[in-house]
């Protein structure tokens, strides 16, 4: 007879001892009391104290055996906690006890698995016994199975603009890496790995490439460059001909181009450790997660919820215990518009120094573009420089300087100066906008954001080394490290002049 039922009937016709009638009471006492410490140990999966407990089959497990079949038993959860809730008190029936339970988890992502079970104990002598197995932490549980965590992964999101065209959303790319133990010639490589990113204007730091061989063991996958499937396509044919370059597939959430928006929009990789650790187990090795802009700052939105399956694992597995369905991450929502951002982004291209161009629409303040010069990569000079400036024409606090705009992503908002005031980019962008308007309104890059208009204002606004103005209903600000509006004015020309 297998199960815990069947076995402590067994065991009851061997060794019933039927309690006095008169200690009921305190046998109800007792009973409860070995319960609620069996109960404390499982909570905190150490069991010094509880005394005791058997195995189903008789078996006695002193507290250290009794902690190591819980872990071995719970498998993947045994580093979480259930929150374990008496249903009532036990039901005694002469020398046999039962107790109900409610079993709640925890899962990875935060979603829970409920479940109910039951503890078991019997009069043995003059002390009750509890028993404990596999059947206790979940009632189909059999000897030799532990809890297993099975997950499929969900659809990301993507981040579209204004038109709702996706603008960064997952896209198959290769990885480039090297094997030490099949490069002949590390120098000759280099040189030829150079010219051939070269020539698809990817830059790679190849010149490190003899240390990290060097390091590395003889097998080993030396990661070179991630490439957009398209850019590799352009070179396959030169790096496969290659000694000890290798290559794996996969896919990434990636802006549309290599320079669209590419810091506002951010980039995506394998999670590091301060993701994984910030993430309370959503995020394991491995795992691919946003690392900056607004892919990392939507990173759980956008990757949804993988779905999850609780099994049975061990020499026969069996159905699953729990399924949650994967929920598909959602879409962000900017007011990027594309051909806004594109000409943004090719007016910046144009010089070598760090440089930003913000556009905003005046009639709502819905942010259209947001670029950075080339040299500019991977930080979002448009919304986070802190650029001096002269003096406004209304009190800077009036133009948003200092506020909590709600923008939906990282930016400097200003503040005022002995001598001006100090802004962003894209504060000068939206200063100019109120200005127009003839209100203050916070900007908006994540649709749904409701912004208050605040107090009138009005006036015009410029500042020597940047290039602010009005056309058309947009506000704009161009700016260039170290320079003036000498360099600044071209750049905002060649973008009003693409956006006509």
């Amino acid at each position: 007879m297998r199960g815990l039922r069947g076995i402590l009937l067994v065991l009851g016709a061997l060794t019933l001892v039927a309690p006095l009638a008169g200690c009921e009471d305190d046998a109800d006492k007792a009973v409860n009391e070995r319960f609620t410490a069996f109960l404390d140990g499982w909570r905190k999966a150490d069991f010094a104290g509880v005394g005791t407990l058997l195995t189903p089959q008789g078996r006695t497990l002193d507290p250290a055996a009794a902690k190591e079949l819980l872990a071995g038993t719970e498998g993947d959860l045994s580093a979480r906690r259930p929150t374990l809730t008496p249903h009532g008190k036990p039901k005694v029936e002469a020398a046999d006890a039962t107790l109900p339970v409610g079993v709640a988890w925890t899962l990875p992502d935060g979603r829970s698995w409920t479940y109910d079970t039951a503890v078991h104990a019997r009069m043995l002598g003059k002390r009750w016994q509890v028993y404990f197995g596999p059947e206790t932490v979940h009632p189909k549980l059999e000897d030799g199975q532990h809890l297993a965590i099975r997950s499929t992964a969900a659809k990301r999101g993507r981040i579209v603009a204004a038109d709702d065209s996706p603008i960064a959303a997952e896209t198959p790319v290769v990885y480039v890496g090297v094997e030490p133990q099949r490069v002949p010639d590390v120098n000759a490589l280099v040189q030829h790995l150079d010219a051939v990113f070269r020539s698809v204007k990817v830059d790679v730091d190849v010149q490190a490439l003899p240390a990290k061989l060097q390091a590395a063991k003889p097998d080993a996958f030396v990661d070179l460059v991630t490439l957009r499937r398209t850019d590799f396509d352009q070179i396959a044919t030169d790096l496969d001909g290659a000694a000890g370059v290798r290559t794996r597939t996969g896919t990434l959430m990636l802006p549309m181009t290599r320079t669209f928006a590419r810091a506002l929009l951010g980039t995506s990789g394998p999670a590091t450790k301060e993701l994984i650790d910030a993430s309370h187990g959503a995020l394991k090795a491995g795992d691919v997660a946003g690392l900056t802009g607004l892919l990392r700052r939507y990173d759980q939105q956008l990757r949804g919820l993988p779905g999850l399956s609780i099994v049975p694992m061990g020499d026969e597995p069996g159905d699953a215990l729990f399924t949650l369905p994967a929920q598909d991450g959602a879409a962000i929502a900017t007011t990027i518009d594309v051909k806004t951002q594109q000409a943004a982004d090719a007016a910046v291209a144009a010089t070598a120094r760090p440089s930003a161009l913000v556009a905003v629409r005046v009639s709502d303040g819905a942010v259209l573009a947001v670029a950075n010069g080339p040299s500019a990569t991977g930080y979002n000079l448009a919304f986070l420089g802190e650029i001096p400036g002269p003096a406004w024409p209304v009190d800077p606090a009036r133009l948003g300087a200092g506020a909590d705009w709600k923008l939906g992503a990282d930016a400097f908002t200003g503040r005022a100066a002995p001598n001006g005031v100090v802004a962003s980019p894209l504060g000068y962008a939206a200063a100019a906008a109120a200005l127009a308007r003839g209100t203050w309104q916070p900007p908006v890059l994540i649709r749904g954001t409701k912004a208050e208009p605040g107090a009138a204002v009005s006036g015009t606004l410029s500042a020597p080394n940047l290039s602010v103005g009005v056309r058309n209903g947009i506000a704009y600000c161009a700016y260039v490290t170290d320079a003036g509006s000498e360099a600044a004015g071209p750049i905002s020309d060649a973008f009003l002049a693409a956006i006509q």
